[in-house]
C-alpha cells in the first residue's frame, strides 16, 4: 500500500510539474475540467471526440449506477415492508444483510449467541423484529439488495474511471504539445 501511495505521489507531482511547464497552461487545464477539450482547441478534433465519448459514456454509467442503486434499495426497502413486517426507515446496511440472511430476528439473535456475538443481537421491542412470510422472499429480498450495491459499485468504478480519464487527457496534451510543437523560423536581413 505504501508503494502504491507513493506511486500516486510522484506521479501526481510529475503531473504538476509538467502543467507549468512550457507550452499552454490553458489547454492543459482544460483537459482536466472535460478530456478532450485541450486537444480540440490544439486542433486535433478527431482525438477530442474520442475523448469527448468516453466521457460521456462514463457519466453515463456513473448516473444510470446511482440511479439503479437507488431504485433497487427503495425496492428491497418496499419488499421488505411488505413481506417481513418491519419498519425500513433509519435502518443501516448491516441491518439489511442480516435480514437477508436469516427468516426471523429471533434465529439471528439465535445464532448470533451460538456464536458468542452477543453484542451483535437486536434487542427485543425496538422496531427491530421481523418474520419473513416465506423463505422464498427472503431470498428475493437479499437478491434486490444484492443488485443495489452491485450497481452502486458500477457508479464508483466511474468515479474513478472519470479521474483517470482526465489524468491521460492532460498526458496526451502534454505529450501533444511536445511531439508536435511547431518550430517557427524567421529569416531577417540586416542592412
Amino acid at each position: 500500500m505504501k508503494k502504491f501511495i507513493l506511486l500516486i505521489l510522484t506521479f501526481s507531482s510529475f503531473s504538476f510539474a509538467q502543467l507549468f511547464d512550457s507550452g499552454s497552461v490553458k489547454n492543459k487545464l482544460q483537459s482536466l475540467i472535460l478530456p478532450g477539450l485541450g486537444e480540440f482547441e490544439m486542433g486535433h478534433k478527431q482525438k477530442a471526440y474520442s475523448f469527448f465519448l468516453r466521457e460521456a459514456a462514463l457519466w453515463f454509467v456513473y448516473l444510470g449506477g446511482n440511479s439503479a442503486a437507488n431504485w433497487y434499495e427503495s425496492d428491497y426497502n418496499a419488499f421488505a415492508e411488505l413481506h417481513a413486517d418491519v419498519d425500513m426507515i433509519g435502518k443501516d446496511y448491516i441491518f439489511a444483510v442480516n435480514m437477508g440472511q436469516y427468516d426471523t430476528m429471533q434465529e439471528y439473535n439465535a445464532a448470533k449467541s451460538r456464536q458468542r456475538q452477543i453484542d451483535k443481537r437486536y434487542a427485543e421491542g425496538k422496531s427491530n423484529e421481523w418474520t419473513w412470510d416465506s423463505t422464498e422472499n427472503r431470498i428475493q429480498f437479499d437478491k434486490l439488495r444484492i443488485q443495489s450495491i452491485t450497481y452502486e459499485k458500477y457508479a464508483s468504478f466511474a468515479i474513478g474511471g472519470l479521474l483517470i480519464h482526465r489524468i491521460i487527457s492532460l498526458i496526451d496534451v502534454i505529450y501533444l504539445e511536445r511531439n508536435f510543437a511547431q518550430v517557427h523560423l524567421n529569416s531577417k536581413v540586416s542592412t
